[in-house]
């Protein structure tokens, strides 16, 4: 999915709507961050209460609260989990944090080449969002909390379609224990046993040691051990590879685990109406107010990156977006010499010779002659032999 022309990525879960204007606000956080290597990333908040009809949000004003995580716990099978998000208000810009979230991740599609997400995690949901932290703070990135909202997720539960669906993953799939090797290998516990990780495993920008001082995590252990970090991290600085920014997708694994491991190679089904009504729900349920500070207001207290770094950004942007129409132009106008040749190929085609050559419009004028010809003499020996016979 990941194109090589694309330069932005963003992840969220499927169920979630969006700020008006949020393009804007995560490119411009993105830029705040000061960062090659940034990532944004944190837990969303619920559109049934966050977000107005209008895309406008209600949220925490006049404070501008934003979930942050800011502890781990030892989750299932011993691994290391996020903590609950507690809340951060009146933040000047991004916040640099030492957790993932997968709700919502928002960065140069360099860190997707890079750090993708490693398919093999087949039905872990304890520890798939740490383990791609250590990986990607390894490569050199770095995860900062957004200091605004901008997605928002729709909680609900109990609803008709969602029944037998929503407890997929409180089961033990097949494929969990070899996903809890590849966990194991990567963080380097002691005494567990290793396994080939392929593209999927440690930078080699920072060590899991450096990590350890930075965070106070002990993903070796699963032990957090230092409860006064939140909101005192210090950047760690990194030998850069410059090939990062260029790199290209590995390429994907043709079998998976799973049920659905053949998915990726099928083409996509057709969406089914009840799947678009079921979307809009979401809508539904957003709220029919405008916020107490509004979005106008709210725009103006974002905040602003710097400036040569804005306008180089807004720069690669609007050239991109001249490209795609040039791109589609291009498609456009080979398109429609296609077809005019096609047209043009039916109208001066009669037939086909036996050794299946065009005939041409001389040759059919001929053949029409040549008829015409052999028809009048007929009718002119037709006529003499009649004539005679009337004559006998």
């Amino acid at each position: 999915m990941v194109q090589p022309h694309h330069e932005f990525c963003m992840q969220v879960d499927a169920h979630v709507d969006f700020m008006e204007h949020y393009d804007v606000a995560l490119m411009k956080m993105w830029a705040m961050t000061e960062n090659e290597y940034g990532v944004l990333s944190t837990y969303v908040g619920n559109v049934k209460q966050d977000l107005s009809k209008t895309g406008h949000v209600l949220i925490g004003h006049p404070y501008y609260e934003i979930p942050f995580i800011c502890k781990t716990i030892v989750g299932g099978h011993g691994v290391v989990r996020n903590d609950q998000a507690t809340g951060a208000y009146c933040l000047p810009r991004p916040h640099l944090s030492f957790t993932w979230a997968a709700g919502w991740s928002f960065a140069k599609c360099h860190f997707e080449r890079n750090v993708p997400n490693d398919p093999f995690l087949e039905g872990m949901f304890d520890g798939e969002e740490f383990s791609r932290m250590i990986r990607l703070w390894t490569h050199g990135y770095d995860v900062y909390t957004p200091h605004r909202p901008v997605v928002f997720h729709d909680y609900t539960h109990g609803r008709v379609w969602q029944q037998g669906r929503e407890s997929t993953w409180n089961g033990n799939p097949p494929g969990l224990p070899f996903a809890l090797k590849r966990y194991w290998s990567l963080v380097d516990k002691q005494g567990a046993e290793k396994v080939e990780l392929g593209p999927y495993g440690l930078g080699t920008q920072r060590s899991i040691d450096q990590y350890i001082d930075f965070a106070g995590i002990d993903p070796r252990t699963s032990k957090f051990l230092d409860n006064d970090k939140c909101g005192k991290l210090k950047y760690i600085p990194f030998e850069e590879d410059p090939n990062k920014i260029h790199a290209i997708m590995p390429t994907y694994p043709t079998k998976l685990p799973g049920n659905q491991s053949q998915a990726h190679l099928e083409p996509p089904p057709d969406i089914e109406d009840k799947y678009v009504s079921y979307a809009h729900e979401m809508i539904t349920i957003e709220k029919d107010q405008e916020p107490t500070i509004s979005h106008e207001r709210q725009k103006q207290e974002f905040g602003s990156p710097p400036k040569a770094l804005w306008s180089d950004l807004t720069r690669k942007v609007s050239e991109e977006r001249t490209k795609r129409r040039q791109r589609r132009k291009q498609t456009q106008h080979e398109n429609s010499s296609k077809n005019n040749n096609n047209n043009n190929e039916k109208s001066t085609t009669t037939g086909t010779k036996g050794g299946g050559d065009t005939v041409s419009w001389t040759e059919t004028m001929l053949a029409v002659i040549l008829t015409c010809g052999v028809f009048y003499v007929g009718k002119e020996l037709y006529s003499t032999f009649m004539e005679t016979k009337k004559d006998d």
